[in-house]
């Protein structure tokens, strides 16, 4: 995991960048590493210096379980293994096409 963020961040577009006349370049606001075979998902954000994780299996996914996030918009700051850290919340709706 260290390795795969390590090669992230060396092709990541520092926060704040911009050139004028290029929109297609974003600033970098989140790194994920995706670890498939123990469904853990790693997150960095660009703003902090900490890497948190979710474990999946610790995630319930039953169809009755109910909506829950995860809140990022208000400068939370995690770390270490986040999947406690989940509040119910409203699903997610669509527009649509």
């Amino acid at each position: 995991m260290a390795s795969v963020f390590s090669v992230i961040r060396n092709v990541s577009v520092p926060y704040g960048f911009h050139i004028d006349g290029y929109p297609n370049l974003s600033t970098t606001r989140w790194r994920v590493v995706a670890d498939q075979k123990n469904l853990v998902y790693y997150f960095e954000s660009a703003l902090t210096p900490n890497t948190f994780w979710v474990d999946l299996k610790k995630i319930d996914f039953c169809e009755n379980a109910g909506v829950k996030k995860l809140e990022l918009s208000n400068n939370e700051t995690y770390s270490g293994e986040t999947s406690g850290e989940f509040k119910p919340a409203p699903p997610f709706k669509f527009i649509g096409i």
